[in-house]
């Protein structure tokens, strides 16, 4: 497994990585304010002065549309800066779906070029709370 972040070029593995917990960033453009993940231009304004920022790493789980086989295994996240990434989810199937809070997890990181989110509470699998 591989973490990736804007302070260096190259990737390095994530038992070398220096913090424990995974990071993820995302863009905000220095013109609106509009934050992005992984794009050239501001969906906004068009303006390419994006600023990478960290995350606190904080979402909730959206409806996913339209997804293909290749995509079978990816959620859309709503992270708490205002930005929606497609993540790979660590936690039980019947619990996943949309809604539900998550963390970027610690010790996991990036696999490619995807975050991977764990579930911040435990669901019961009949789905009553």
């Amino acid at each position: 497994m591989f973490h990736t972040g804007p302070r260096s070029g190259t990737a390095v593995k994530v038992a070398e990585a220096s913090a424990p917990d995974a990071e993820l960033y995302f863009q905000r453009c220095r013109w609106c304010h509009t934050t992005t993940f992984q794009r050239l231009l501001c969906p906004t304004c068009g303006s390419t002065d994006l600023n990478p920022e960290l995350s606190e790493g904080e979402g909730v789980i959206s409806v996913r549309r339209g997804v293909a086989a290749a995509d079978a295994d990816l959620w859309p996240v709503y992270m708490s800066e205002g930005f929606t990434v497609r993540c790979r989810v660590d936690g039980p199937l019947h619990a996943v779906r949309p809604g539900v809070r998550v963390k970027v997890s610690s010790g996991v990181g990036v696999t490619g070029r995807r975050p991977v989110v764990r579930l911040c509470e435990e669901v019961p699998l009949d789905g009553w709370i």
